[in-house]
């Protein structure tokens, strides 16, 4: 049988603004991934965009690592 126990009323409170906490940080890291994408896609369309292969190429390494970073922070987050 399942034993229920009472929690006091601060620990729910408690875990509700840490649920609310989260799903906030989860929104921002999804808008912040959608950006990186678009750049990451505007970046490839116009690699000419009068920039040198060598910009052009630590730019879409920059957005490699950091929308990497987001996916495992993403991850994470949906973890908890």
């Amino acid at each position: 049988m399942f034993k229920f126990i009472n929690y006091p009323e601060n620990l729910q409170l408690s875990f509700e603004k840490d649920v609310k906490l989260l799903q906030r940080t989860l929104l921002e890291t999804e808008q912040r991934i959608r950006k990186l994408e678009e750049h990451k896609e505007s970046v490839n369309k116009n690699p000419l965009d009068s920039r040198s292969d060598k910009t052009n190429n630590e730019t879409l390494r920059r957005l490699e690592r950091n929308l990497d970073n987001l996916y495992k922070k993403r991850i994470l987050i949906m973890a908890m």
